[in-house]
Formats: C-alpha cells, sequence, structure tokens
C-alpha cells in the first residue's frame, strides 16, 4: 500500500477504447473505469479489493466525511454501482443510500413497480461500505434485500473518531426484523464487518480530527480511553491519506 494525496488512482478508459482492446464490458464498472477486483476468485481478496474501491472513490468525491459505498453483483462479480456521503446536497444521503438510490436510477423496474419488480436481483448483490451501517442505512439493506453487507470501521470506532452515532451494530438491526405475526424474517443480509479496518479507520480518524474538541476529550478521559487517542494518533498519520494506486498498477 501506497500513501498518496487525495487524487483518484482508478483508471478510466472510455468503452468504446476498451472494445478496440478486446475488453469485455464484465471489466468495465459503471462509471466507465476498470474493474479491478473482477477476475478474482477468492472471497477475502474478492471483499478487501471492493472495499478499497469504495475506500479510493469516497476519498476523491468526499474525503472530509469518507462514507463509501459499492454494490457489487456477487454472482458475476460486476459493480452494479457507487456511493458517496453526499451530505452537503442532502443530510440524509449517507454513502449506502446514495448507493442504493444510484442503482435504483441505473437499473429501473421494468414495470414501473420497484416495490415488486425491481431492476435488479438484490438478492445478489454485497453492499460494500467504508463504515457500519448505522441504523438507517442497515434498515435499508434490510428493506432493499442485499444478500451480502461488508463494512470496514464499525460504528463505535468511528464515535471514538469524534463524529456522532446511534451506537446500534448493524446485527442488532437485523436482529430486529421480523414478518408479520413476529415470525422470523429470513430474508436479511449476510454480514461482514472489519474489512480493511485499518485503511478505514485512517480515513475517519484523520477527516473527524475537526470533531475532536475539548468535550470529545473530557468524554474520553472519564471512559479511560486517552490510550486510543494516543494510538491512533501514532497508527494514523493525517498529513496523507491510504489510497492504493499498486492496485491499478
Amino acid at each position: 500500500m501506497k500513501l498518496l494525496s487525495f487524487t483518484t488512482s482508478i483508471l478510466s478508459v472510455s468503452i468504446a477504447t476498451l472494445l478496440t482492446r478486446n475488453k469485455t464490458y464484465a471489466n468495465i464498472g459503471p462509471d466507465g473505469s476498470i474493474n479491478p477486483c473482477h477476475d478474482l476468485t477468492e472471497q477475502q481478496e474478492i471483499d478487501e479489493c471492493y472495499m478499497r474501491l469504495a475506500l479510493e472513490h469516497v476519498l476523491v468525491h468526499n474525503p472530509s466525511f469518507p462514507f463509501g459505498a459499492l454494490i457489487v453483483d456477487h454472482t458475476t462479480n460486476e459493480i452494479s454501482c457507487y456511493g458517496a456521503n453526499s451530505n452537503r446536497k442532502n443530510k440524509l444521503l449517507h454513502g449506502e443510500t446514495t448507493a442504493f438510490w444510484n442503482c435504483t436510477e441505473l437499473y429501473p423496474s421494468p414495470s414501473n413497480n420497484d416495490m415488486y419488480d425491481p431492476g435488479l436481483e438484490w438478492a445478489h448483490q454485497t453492499l460494500y461500505t467504508t463504515g457500519e451501517p448505522c441504523p438507517m442505512c442497515a434498515s435499508q439493506s434490510i428493506y432493499r434485500g442485499v444478500g451480502r453487507v461488508v463494512w470496514g470501521t464499525s460504528i463505535a470506532d468511528i464515535n471514538r473518531s469524534g463524529r456522532q452515532q446511534l451506537i446500534i451494530e448493524m446485527n442488532d438491526v437485523i436482529g430486529s426484523a421480523h414478518m408479520g405475526g413476529y415470525q422470523p424474517d429470513h430474508r436479511v443480509p449476510d454480514v461482514v464487518g472489519g474489512v480493511l479496518k485499518n485503511e478505514c479507520d485512517h480515513a475517519f480518524w484523520c477527516a473527524f480530527s475537526v470533531f475532536r474538541d475539548e468535550d470529545y476529550y473530557k468524554s474520553m478521559t472519564e471512559k479511560g480511553l486517552n490510550d486510543h487517542i494516543k494510538a491512533n494518533n501514532k497508527r494514523f498519520p493525517c498529513v496523507t491519506m491510504p489510497l492504493f494506486h499498486t492496485q491499478h498498477n
């Protein structure tokens, strides 16, 4: 891994150029860029690769709130859409919400009925998100019907970085899901947490330094978490942020 400044290292080329070089559509993301994860076969490698893309995407588009998301069809290993926290446009547009919206726009219902006839097979989709989904986004993941959710930094660590959070884990939200008559809801996503945790923690720690005010330090001291602050300040220099140029070479 190399530490780079806030510049994108994602290689973008036109679809026409790719076709002239005998590339396949499967290697092309929805933004026209090459999908470097497409030919991987090991699940851990696949998850880490797509988490890198989600993190790179948000560090380019909204580094001050690095909640990035990526939705991938895990049956074909193709990218369906991207998302980044868009709080400057609408405070409720979290990274996951933006990704869901983008996918719905890119793949509209063929019958204009997204409730019963969506344009994507959502059970085949994996949501990658740099931060553990908040209760709102965790609920959207359940209602949207994604098959998997993969996240990087936990809600607790985002909060310890200085940012307001609802301290409710995604697994607790999933555990609250029921069908009518209190039947268990088995259509909830599988969840994998802590993927590229170090890199995602780095992004949140540096981005949210602006929220670490006097009251933050007082509360962390009362909770006995001063060592956490010292350790993160040592581990995560905030002059540069983690991007992954070597992946695209």
